[in-house]
């Protein structure tokens, strides 16, 4: 067993290594013969020997810049459309029927109109640590107090924390809540379509 167990994890590799080391040991021996004979035919200073150039790991001219002078941009930098806005409410946005949390870091929100119709279709994406069960409270509350009602829970293997629906004006509304546990934060993502408010 030790030997089947030693040929599979590569201890037969040791020569190679030995080869490999061997290799450049011999590489560091043969550059310093080559300074110590330029040394003495006299064409290299001794005093110039310490700071040879050519032992830089790398030259000045290929040197990595500087990280301040990489620009960190983020990673969505303008407004997908007239009817969307990245890191704000869009204007015509329901925010009463969907709040923000204070503590919210807003990725994305749209409202776009559906023809000539008084609907609109509207996204909001956001960050928060809001637990999962206080960004439920949240949203049912502000939606049932204005008339929706919620769907019955369908049992479905997801990875959300949450996940909810709520409908008013016979199903013609409906409003969609998904939110995900991601590195102690909690991601929202909720769509849908709504009468346009006036």
């Amino acid at each position: 067993m030790a030997m089947a167990a030693c040929s599979r994890s590569g201890c037969g590799s040791r020569p190679g290594r030995k080869r490999a080391v061997s290799a450049a040991i011999s590489a560091v021996i043969g550059a310093t013969l080559v300074l110590a004979s330029a040394g003495c035919a006299g064409t290299v200073p001794a005093a110039d020997q310490a700071p040879v150039p050519a032992a830089r790991t790398t030259p000045p001219a290929v040197a990595a810049p500087k990280a301040e002078s990489v620009p960190q941009e983020p990673l969505v930098t303008s407004t997908p459309d007239a009817h969307s806005e990245v890191g704000e409410l869009v204007t015509g946005f329901p925010v009463d029927l969907l709040p923000v949390p204070a503590d919210a870091v807003i990725l994305v929100t749209s409202a776009v109109p559906v023809g000539d119709a008084d609907v609109q279709e509207v996204s909001l994406n956001l960050r928060t640590v809001m637990s999962a069960e206080d960004l439920l409270a949240l949203y049912r509350d502000a939606l049932t107090v204005a008339g929706f009602t919620e769907v019955p829970a369908v049992d479905a293997m997801t990875d959300l924390a949450v996940e909810a629906t709520f409908t008013r004006s016979g199903g013609d509304e409906l409003i969609s809540i998904g939110v995900l546990d991601v590195d102690g934060a909690r991601t929202v993502t909720i769509g849908g379509r709504v009468h346009t408010q006036t």
